[in-house]
């Protein structure tokens, strides 16, 4: 039987009540986007992560699923990150993850829909792996089909957002 975690070196993703898991896909987005992300605002290194430009209002997560995203991008930037998660049991798993991580005080996860959302801040970086199916290959269980499909997140609603 699989494991219902993925064990990184410096955080685990419990994932067994999450809709989306952990895939090779996120792993290297997430990678990408800790090694992108804070190329964008180019500061010198600090050790052991960099902190956010003097301006950078913070960092947001649509679609924040497990939390991977927001703990591999918190490994490079010490500024706070908010996550915004759809799926209840996937958005209390996530913030689960985060405060069982080195970076817990920072991070923060929110239930709820970005199309009717409230932020409580304005945000000067948005990271997504947004859904990757347009209308093919639906399931039955509409909270896989929030997860993996445009069924509630189109990529035009995801822009506009």
């Amino acid at each position: 039987m699989a494991n219902s975690y993925f064990q990184f070196k410096q955080f685990t993703i419990h994932q067994d009540r999450s809709t989306l898991k952990v895939s090779t896909d996120s792993c290297i987005f997430g990678a990408w986007v800790a090694k992108t992300c804070p190329e964008c605002f180019p500061l010198p290194p600090l050790e052991p992560a960099l902190s956010l430009p003097k301006g950078v209002g913070g960092v947001l997560d649509i679609g924040a699923g497990t939390g991977l995203l927001m703990l591999m991008l918190a490994q490079q930037w010490s500024g706070a990150i908010d996550g915004i998660e759809i799926d209840k049991d996937t958005s209390e798993q996530a913030m689960e993850n985060i405060q069982a991580s080195p970076w817990g005080d920072r991070l923060q996860v929110s239930h709820g829909d970005i199309l009717s959302a409230t932020l409580p801040a304005a945000y000067d970086l948005i990271i997504s792996n947004p859904p990757f199916y347009e209308g093919d290959l639906t399931s039955p269980a509409r909270h896989k089909n929030l997860a993996k499909h445009d069924a509630g997140l189109t990529l035009e609603g995801l822009l506009a957002a």
